[in-house]
């Protein structure tokens, strides 16, 4: 088997020492051509380059950022996609069951590569970017790109800067900053919503240890989920972020508004609001359109079970 590792070496956790051990594991199995990023959207082109170059695996080591990237040139591909976490949080890793230190993550990917563990899995795409695990339109996208802003207190901080910029976002008004419509096949609009999220698989995120399970449904195997509020004051995001780390029961609180398993989510809103997929901020959209693209990744993984905390 011949692959390719693609390492970020800003990422939060990776060092030359760790690309090292990475490369030495996955060497005693394939056949490895190594490359690192030089800047953003390196990755994508890296990738694309070892899909059109016979390469039968893609190896990314770094954060959900770089995974993101990696994921738009080898999605609908026959190409595999194997993860080791090297940022900060890590999501996808986790949910596939993986080791969170990349040293055990790289040990744990040869033995899935000998045995042949691989499954394919649903991707999201918003728009026209595929998202592996999440997208989300109004407050945690706000979110997002206030964490974006601020890389020397994240590197600091780590998970408690997203809640330092929760904080920021709802004292800003960015929590209720436009009402979002939520428009679905064969079903009326549902107006009057704040803080669409649109999970492919569950968790959503993670705060240290303890996973957010938005929408606890998502398996990756099927359709999206997406939650959504009726309203989005300071004591609302408080209980439903309480409800996502301690439980499975956020689709069931009295403002939540939840879908399960569609192929189609169309989002509106008349006042332009903050995009997010996989984690990383996108831009302003006043319409997203969210689709299910089924069978569309391979990854080298565990049996699907429940994520790593």
């Amino acid at each position: 088997m011949r692959a390719l590792l693609v390492y970020n070496p800003a990422a939060t956790t990776t060092s030359p020492g760790l690309v090292d051990v990475v490369i030495r594991s996955l060497r005693a199995e394939v056949k490895l051509d190594v490359e690192a990023t030089r800047h953003q959207g390196h990755a994508t082109t890296l990738a694309a380059d070892a899909v059109h170059g016979g390469h039968d695996a893609v190896v990314v080591l770094g954060g959900d950022g770089t995974i993101n990237e990696v994921v738009q040139a080898v999605a609908c591909t026959p190409v595999k996609l194997a993860v080791l976490p090297g940022g900060h949080t890590n999501v996808f890793a986790r949910a596939l069951g993986l080791p969170r230190d990349p040293a055990e993550a790289a040990e744990a990917v040869v033995a899935h590569l000998r045995a042949g563990d691989d499954r394919t899995m649903s991707l999201g795409r918003a728009d026209d970017r595929f998202f592996a695990f999440c997208a989300g339109l109004g407050y945690d996208a706000e979110v997002v790109r206030m964490v974006e802003r601020r890389p020397r207190l994240r590197g600091i901080a780590r998970v408690g800067t997203y809640f330092y910029c929760g904080a920021l976002a709802i004292a800003a008004g960015r929590a209720e900053a436009a009402p979002i419509t939520v428009h679905t096949d064969g079903e009326d609009p549902s107006p009057g919503l704040y803080n669409a999220i649109c999970c492919n698989l569950d968790p959503y995120s993670f705060a240290w240890r303890l996973p957010s399970r938005m929408c606890p449904r998502a398996d990756g195997a099927g359709g999206l989920d997406l939650t959504a509020m009726a309203r989005a004051g300071a004591g609302d995001l408080v209980r439903l972020a309480t409800a996502a780390l301690t439980s499975d029961r956020v689709p069931r609180l009295p403002f939540a508004r939840s879908w399960h398993d569609h192929d189609r989510y169309v989002l509106t809103s008349a006042a332009p609001l903050p995009l997010q997929v996989d984690g990383e901020y996108i831009g302003e959209h006043r319409q997203v359109e969210l689709r299910s693209v089924r069978r569309a990744l391979t990854v080298v993984a565990p049996p699907a079970g429940r994520p790593r905390a």
